[in-house]
Parts: structure tokens; sequence; C-alpha cells
């Protein structure tokens, strides 16, 4: 990776945090209502939301951060996941990224490596998209 290459740290995190939280928020919750629809008429089986919500969160961190490196919330911000080497993650660095995002416990390793736990344990960073 470039010496050069621009990092980001606390601010940026916790918007991404924010921002993929309500709009993951939005989304599980439309599709937990449709979802609902088949339980109610056709006797599929009822799922807890909460449940609903931290399956939907790890399919949206791990489809979109593995096809595009990015989330929305990263798109905003013009970043993208790489690996520390700076190359592309592979398929289970993305895996344990996403296993690692639904955990509550996963910014706690800003307080003793300022790094999330879900980068420390893919060996993953962020970084400035380059145009």
């Amino acid at each position: 990776m470039n010496p050069t290459t621009q990092t980001f740290g606390d601010g940026t995190r916790i918007f991404h945090f924010l921002f993929d939280t309500i709009f993951i928020f939005i989304l599980a919750y439309f599709l937990y209502q449709w979802y609902n629809f088949y339980v109610f008429y056709w006797g599929f089986y009822p799922v807890r939301f909460g449940a609903f919500f931290f399956l939907f969160t790890w399919v949206y961190t791990f489809l979109l951060e593995s096809i595009f490196l990015r989330t929305p919330a990263k798109w905003m911000s013009g970043t993208k996941v790489v690996s520390e080497d700076g190359t592309r993650p592979n398929i289970g660095q993305f895996f344990i990224r996403a296993c690692f995002r639904t955990m509550i416990i996963s910014f706690f390793g800003l307080a003793w490596n300022g790094k999330p736990l879900h980068d420390t344990f893919s060996k993953t960073i962020l970084v400035k998209k380059s145009k």
C-alpha cells in the first residue's frame, strides 16, 4: 500500500455506522413486513425482528463490501475497504468482517488498538477511494 494513502478514523466510522444502521433498519423493516404477510397468509415460519435485522445486516455488509468494496455510507464519504497491504480483500476477509460488524462489541477495538474489531480480525483498513 502507498504510505501516502489517506486512512480514516473515528468520525468517519461513526458516520458509516449511523448511516448504514438507519438504512439497514428501514430496509429490514419493510422486508420484515413483507415477510410477515407470508407468515400470516401462507403459514411461513415466524421470525422475530431482531433476528431478521441481524441477518439482514450480515447479508447487507457481506454482499455490498465483497462486490463493491463499499456500502452506501462509504459511497457518501468516498472511502472503500482494502487489505492491509492495499489489495482487494479475499472472500474470507469479507466473511470475517461481516461477522464482526454484526456484533455490538465491534467498536470496542477502538479503545485499545485504534481500529474496530472487524478491521483488526479481518486485516482490512478503510482508505480514500481513488478517482
